[in-house]
């Protein structure tokens, strides 16, 4: 690892850290290797040094990564992937218990999600690896787990303290466990539920706070993230219709996520949106339903891990996400060839899929 004076930087180095800038926003992801157009930015930034890569093994004569860097690479992901399988498979087991009517003890629950609070906090790549992980097991079970993730790391986007990321991932966690008495028939249809059937689904956020709030040492923080992380702060929410003041910050987090994995997942009869797609409904969202400044800190963060993505756009050309802007997440820059658009400016270009 070498610290480099902005100035200094040549196009093709690879970025060892994400950058950040006053304000604890990334402006460029972790492992992005630096055009022209990331320098610049990153000078009009004023960001004086950033660390570059300096032991990655060379790329062989035309330009590939060796072996050695592919299996690197792939050894990450997988100790990551590791560590999500196994938190599903003992989230089942606790899902199981509720279920048969039998409480898990707390300690167990907490278990459950340890290495997620450790990844989050110390594994500064982990945020970059997650988004490589595969589902692992039916909606139920992974979308928890997803949506744990994402609460966790939003708090700590938040500048929450190790308390409050952990209490936001354990609500993640636990936010749908109320279904575990939903009807399967109802759970599981293999389509859009009519009226009475949505009437039901709806009583899963209070279920699920009465089988976790009498669990000892269970934190109110965790019950309240459980119970309104449907409601919405214009009052249009469930189960109470509260509004945005009546809301506990966990809630706020736990709605965030659960929006962005439920609608970044494939359903039986709904595929999945891509991630700037998402991003364009939340940036919407956020001026009515969700929370205005839960909702930008997320997609400030959350865009930049999908620099270097290959994305397809409307006009049947492909290209790679080369940068995200603040002020607008859902439209990157992307470069096409040797050509570069922004598509805050084409706005008659849209991405249609992401390709990788």
């Amino acid at each position: 690892m070498t610290k480099v004076d902005v100035k200094q930087l040549e196009i093709g180095m690879e970025l060892l850290e994400d950058v950040y800038d006053d304000n604890g926003v990334v402006l460029i992801g972790a492992h992005t290797p630096l055009s022209d157009v990331h320098i610049q930015y990153l000078l009009r930034k004023r960001v004086e040094f950033v660390n570059v890569r300096t032991d990655e093994p060379e790329s062989d004569s035309l330009g590939n990564k060796t072996e050695e860097q592919t299996f690197d690479r792939l050894n990450n992901v997988s100790d990551v992937e590791e560590k999500y399988q196994n938190t599903v498979v003992k989230f089942k087991r606790i899902y199981n218990e509720f279920r048969l009517g039998r409480v898990p003890v707390y300690e167990e629950i907490q278990d459950t999600v340890e290495p997620l609070y450790e990844a989050i906090l110390n594994d500064e790549s982990f945020t970059r690896k997650m988004w490589q992980i595969h589902s692992y097991d039916d909606y139920t079970f992974d979308h928890s787990v997803r949506v744990s993730m994402i609460s966790g790391l939003l708090a700590k986007w938040c500048k929450l303290d190790l308390k409050g990321i952990k209490d936001a991932a354990l609500a993640g966690l636990l936010h749908d466990i109320g279904k575990c008495n939903i009807p399967d028939n109802i759970l599981n249809k293999p389509g859009p539920l009519n009226f009475e059937e949505f009437k039901v689904i709806k009583t899963h956020a209070t279920l699920g706070y009465i089988l976790i709030k009498d669990i000892p040492n269970i934190n109110y923080d965790v019950m309240l993230g459980v119970l309104q992380h449907h409601e919405r702060v214009d009052g249009t929410g469930y189960p109470n219709g509260i509004t945005g003041n009546q809301m506990s910050y966990i809630a706020k987090i736990v709605s965030v996520a659960d929006v962005y994995c439920a609608m970044t997942a494939d359903r039986v009869y709904k595929p999945a949106m891509h991630p700037f797609e998402v991003a364009s409904f939340i940036l919407e969202k956020c001026y009515s339903s969700l929370d205005f400044s839960m909702s930008k800190t997320f997609l400030s963060n959350i865009s930049h891990f999908y620099i270097g993505h290959r994305v397809k756009l409307n006009n049947g050309q492909e290209g790679e996400v080369i940068m995200t802007y603040k002020d607008d997440p859902a439209r990157p820059l992307i470069k096409i060839g040797e050509v570069f658009y922004d598509l805050r400016r084409h706005i008659e270009l849209e991405i249609e899929s992401m390709l990788e």
